[in-house]
């Protein structure tokens, strides 16, 4: 049975209105919901009603679904009974569902998914940049021309720019901007804007969907919230069906969610949300408001129950990350950024507690600023190889700002001969199976394609041969003989096999097994003529030993083509590698739900390395915090502002932010009947530079927050670009704090 600490007894005991539950990290939060509904559905509390857990990520609907089902099962009750957990986006459909002709569609939906709304937004920023080509040139930080300038510009335009885009248009429609009122707002903004400039692609994205009929997620969510203001009958109906709404991760809420919610359970409802502020992280590229959950906590008809013990961090960690949450109160330079942090401090759980907090024999916290960057990595990297090598039961974690810093950071444990993962990269063996499926599936529709047969072995069979060796000796090999003699060699068999042993002999990096893989096409060239293409990927699978999720993709590819050939049963292979482009955004979709719900678990003996937002909801034995820098975590509004767009100059480095600023400007002035350009104090810039110190700040705080035992915070005097120049900065002003902080725990330690 569970033992309850201080702060989830009270949580437990909760038996109707509306509660806020701020929990610090490590806190028990989803046990603690999990056993409360149990609680609710054994004791009769819900009636004939149902409990709703509303959360964010899929693999979070399983772990409830889980957990709730062994408290039930515990009861003697069956593991389904009584809840509802999902996602915002499920929510938001389930309740559409419900009245589909509101819609006037039926109910399958026309939903765009993330890929296909990817491409269509692809198609849009490419007419966009047939006129406005050069805009972007200004914002660079890079001289044109050289080669560190078009990576940028590469990566502007095949990523970042992109990216701005979709996360504008998420953020037009969850403030419930049509594309009618976009072209309003463009009259009254600067062309060379970056609101100006995805205000223009949103009202043709806009005007797009609504021709061909479609829904994307922010759709369904708004949709939905319009449905239940609109449809009291319904709203009720809903209302007894759920006796009690839970939502969790609440500090990330945005404001549609939030409506819904406060919709659903009613003024004299039943709500209960669960967050930390401390841990809002989300508000600078997402359309989460931390403000929403702060306010409801202090909301005058909702008790406030905090948790505050936790066990995951030995207590020297807890009195860091408590440090940084006081320094920021009471310190920060920065005025307006001393509110980043709530003023609630975690606190260790008792000796007697059945999970009791960390302990280890030395102070095991430290601080370093290294020379450069480049210096800095090599040696974090070093200090990492060697600790999991001497501590193989441990976890570890290199945790970095941006993603671009654990390039250099794989680099570095690739040439250690150390085993890590990449969190930001966890799909990628289901990404590496369809690509792997389609380059073999392409070649066996067309095996008289040199260029194909040569890719299935640089870029499946043999992609992780160091050298070119394999490819080299075949293409000596195609010189001499034909593909059909190579892969089917009746009669020259034997002159075939004399010319590869003597070619051996100039080739002593070729592979054992080459002559197998040769075999093993002949197989699948066979099978491609006797087998219909949906078998014929399961064979290939069976024959590749996929496993896992890597297996799932590829089962699922076979049920994607067998559907294909249902509907057109004269099919061959050609005709489904001429349609696999149109498979792909669902064989992505299909990988990218299944490696969500997998979740990651940190593995002993193994070097994860991750963004410290990626990291959020994990924990690790030991962690390195790296790059805390003044200018990749600004202290002032007068700082220089470095973020992932490293390329732009100071003031235009965060485009999200400053996007988002100007639009709020830009609607404030609309509201308060002012001229477009609004009050002169309200400057987007310096808005958007406050929210960005501030969430930088909560950043820090998840960072250290990671750490079970062992922490390390770390920084460099000098920034090494990638292009070889460099630039002197200075360590961030919370990092100098914590130094201090450390360096006088350290010693107290010592004179004990």
């Amino acid at each position: 049975m569970i033992r309850l600490r201080p702060g989830q007894k009270e949580v437990a005991e909760y038996r109707k209105g509306y509660m806020a539950v701020p929990a610090v990290p490590g806190a028990g939060k989803t046990t603690v919901l999990a056993y409360l509904a149990a609680e609710l559905i054994e004791k009769g509390f819900a009636g004939k009603g149902k409990i709703l857990i509303v959360t964010y990520m899929n693999s979070a609907v399983s772990n409830f679904r889980s957990r709730i089902g062994d408290f039930l099962e515990e009861r003697g009750l069956p593991r389904n009974r009584g809840y509802d957990v999902r996602t915002l986006h499920s929510l938001a459909l389930n309740i559409l569902k419900e009245k589909p002709e509101y819609l006037l569609i039926n109910e399958d939906f026309n939903i765009i998914d993330p890929y296909m709304r990817g491409r269509l937004l692809h198609e849009l920023i490419e007419m966009w940049y047939r006129d406005n080509d050069d805009k972007i040139l200004k914002f660079f930080d890079y001289s044109p021309g050289s080669p560190a300038f078009q990576r940028a510009l590469n990566r502007w335009k095949e990523e970042d720019f992109p990216g701005l885009i979709n996360f504008m248009i998420s953020h037009f429609k969850l403030h419930g901007i049509s594309g009618k009122k976009a072209e309003e707002l463009k009259n009254s903004v600067e062309d060379d804007t970056y609101l100006g400039w995805t205000l223009s692609i949103y009202q043709e994205y806009d005007r797009r969907m609504k021709y061909q009929g479609l829904l994307d997620f922010e759709d369904l969510v708004m949709e939905a919230l319009n449905l239940l203001k609109r449809d009291k009958q319904l709203l009720e109906r809903l209302k007894t069906k759920y006796s009690y709404i839970f939502e969790d991760e609440a500090q990330d809420s945005s404001q549609a969610l939030a409506s819904i919610l406060t919709l659903l359970a009613g003024k004299k409802g039943n709500l209960v949300r669960v967050g930390d502020s401390n841990q809002a992280i989300m508000s600078t590229f997402a359309s989460a408001d931390p403000g929403i959950f702060r306010g409801f906590a202090a909301g005058k008809d909702v008790r406030k129950c905090s948790i505050l013990y936790s066990s995951r961090s030995t207590e020297d960690i807890i009195n860091l990350a408590n440090y940084l949450v006081k320094w920021t109160i009471y310190e920060h330079p920065q005025k307006e950024c001393r509110s980043a942090l709530e003023e609630q401090y975690i606190q260790p759980v008792g000796a007697d507690d059945p999970s009791p907090n960390p302990r280890t024999e030395s102070y095991t916290i430290a601080c370093k600023v290294y020379p450069d960057s480049k210096n800095e990595i090599k040696e974090v990297a070093r200090l990492a190889a060697r600790h999991i090598r001497e501590n193989p039961e441990n976890t570890a974690a290199v945790l970095a700002p941006y993603n671009y810093i654990l390039t250099e950071i794989a680099e570095e444990l690739k040439q250690l001969g150390v085993k890590y993962e990449n969190l930001a990269g966890q799909m990628k063996d289901g990404l590496e199976t369809i690509g792997d499926f389609k380059k073999i599936l392409y070649y066996l529709a067309e095996p008289d394609r040199e260029d194909y047969l040569i890719e299935i072995f640089r870029g499946v069979l043999y992609r992780d041969s160091e050298d070119d060796s394999v490819l080299d000796f075949l293409e000596g090999l195609l010189k001499k003989y034909s593909l059909e003699e190579i892969l089917f060699p009746i009669g020259g068999s034997v002159r075939l096999q004399e010319y590869i042993n003597s070619m051996k002999e100039n080739f002593p990096e070729l592979p054992a097994d080459f002559e197998e893989v040769l075999e093993k096409l002949r197989f699948w060239l066979d099978a491609s003529v006797k087998l219909p293409p949906d078998e014929l990927v399961l064979l290939i699978a069976e024959q590749m030993k996929l496993g896992g999720e890597e297996l799932a993709v590829a089962q699922n590819i076979a049920l994607e083509i067998k559907a294909r050939l249902n509907a057109n049963p004269h099919w061959k292979l050609h005709e489904i590698t001429e349609e696999f482009p149109a498979l792909e955004d669902s064989f992505l979709q299909f990988a990218s739900k299944i490696y969500e719900r997998k979740g990651y678990e940190p593995e002993p003996g193994v070097i994860t390395i991750s963004t410290i937002h990626k990291s959020k909801g994990l924990e690790w034995d030991t962690v390195y915090l790296v790059h805390l820098s003044g200018d990749n975590f600004p202290s002032t509004v007068d700082d220089r502002f470095r973020s992932e767009y490293y390329y732009l100059k100071d003031e235009y480095s965060n485009p999200q932010a400053l996007a988002k600023a100007e639009l709020e400007k830009l609607l404030d002035s609309a509201e308060a009947g002012l001229p477009a350009k609004g009050p002169a104090e309200h400057d987007p810039g310096r808005e958007a530079n406050i929210e960005f110190i501030s969430e930088r700040l909560r950043l820090l705080y998840v960072g250290i927050t990671r750490a079970r035992k062992n922490l390390l915070l770390s920084t460099h005097r000098e920034l090494i670009f990638d292009n070889g120049s460099s630039k002197k900065v200075t360590p961030a002003e919370p990092f100098i704090a914590l130094a201090g902080f450390v360096d006088k725990e350290r010693k107290k330690r010592k004179s004990e």
